[in-house]
């Protein structure tokens, strides 16, 4: 062991494994919180756009800049008003969720009437079906359809993602039908302030080693084979490589969750904070937008999921923003 001793620090996480490529670049939503509040969805479709600075009156209890102007990273989020396109019931069967039924709506654009059925029963049928079913239903999640072309990105195909709709399952769904064929916007879904989880897609590296992977030494100069691996892969007993074992792999485009990031900014048009020239590899911020404080994984124009947060902190009052961008 050498200079070790008998033990040495372990290179690399595993919090994450495995490593793995993420399954598509809008992830799915693996868990919804519990919320018993008015009816309302519990998530959003937006788009990353860039990063900029943030200068507000720090609002935290028992923070040493407590009523300080502070200057913080904030990310901007393109979030274009999402597409209520149909309502889904599930019930439960052997302690799982299972979908009862779905109901499309009529008035849809034209992105998305080739990728459903055009034999479908109409909307008011099974509309009446989920109300008869009101008994048995344990969630009820909406079909929200994002168009990227109104984050001004030169993609076509539309986005689609189930969200749950939060509150007492009668009121959830008169809202979710109340909803359906309409456009919902980022304010009636969060406030200014308020803490959510962001799910997305980090940026994808390729196939790289255990140096860049794991972050695991350079074996030394006199080292008989290659220097950019590590010193040994187990014994002959068990007779495979165990998980723990730093391996050459895939690097990047994991799909990631990051816990309470605030809400800094809600805005109805985001040219107000769009650098001159807009955002690199993006360009300018058309519709409405968030800034969320300190950053989120993914590049520009990759989607991201907001949702309700899996474990809120304590509430803390909303920041007083005095500026946004770098002073002139």
């Amino acid at each position: 062991m050498g200079h070790r001793k008998q033990s040495a620090p372990r290179r690399g996480s595993l919090a994450y494994l495995p490593k793995g490529r993420a399954s598509r670049i809008l992830p799915r939503v693996k868990y919804w919180p519990p919320y018993d509040g008015e009816p309302k969805l519990l998530g959003f479709i937006g788009y990353k756009a860039g990063h900029t600075t943030v200068y507000y009156i720090d609002t935290t209890p028992n923070s040493p800049t407590q009523g300080l102007e502070v200057m913080k990273l904030g990310t901007v989020v393109a979030t274009p008003p999402i597409i209520v396109a149909g309502i889904v019931g599930y019930i439960e069967e052997n302690s799982t969720l299972k979908e009862y039924t779905r109901v499309w709506s009529d008035n849809l654009p034209d992105e998305i009437k080739r990728k459903i059925p055009t034999w479908r029963p109409s909307e008011k049928e099974k509309i009446e079906e989920l109300k008869k079913a009101i008994d048995y239903l344990e969630e009820v999640r909406v079909i929200a359809l994002a168009r990227p072309k109104l984050a001004g990105l030169p993609k076509k195909k539309v986005d689609l993602l189930e969200i749950k709709v939060g509150g007492p399952i009668s009121k959830a769904l008169e809202y979710a039908i109340s909803k359906l064929g309409k456009e919902v916007n980022i304010s009636e879904v969060f406030d200014r302030g308020e803490f959510i989880d962001v799910i997305s897609v980090s940026r994808g590296k390729g196939f790289e080693g255990v140096i860049s992977r794991y972050k695991v030494k350079i074996q030394p100069r006199k080292k008989r084979k290659t220097r950019r691996e590590v010193g040994a892969i187990g014994g002959r007993s068990p007779a495979y490589v165990t998980y723990t074992v730093p391996r050459a792999g895939q690097h990047g485009y994991h799909r990631r969750t990051e816990y309470n990031k605030r809400i800094l900014v809600i805005a109805e048009n985001g040219l107000e904070f769009t650098p001159k020239g807009g955002f690199p590899h993006y360009g300018l911020v058309k519709t409405e937008a968030i800034i969320i404080e300190g950053s989120i994984p993914g590049v520009p124009k990759r989607p991201v999921v907001l949702r309700a947060p899996a474990r809120p902190p304590k509430e803390v009052e909303p920041p007083n923003v005095i500026m946004v961008g770098v002073p002139k």
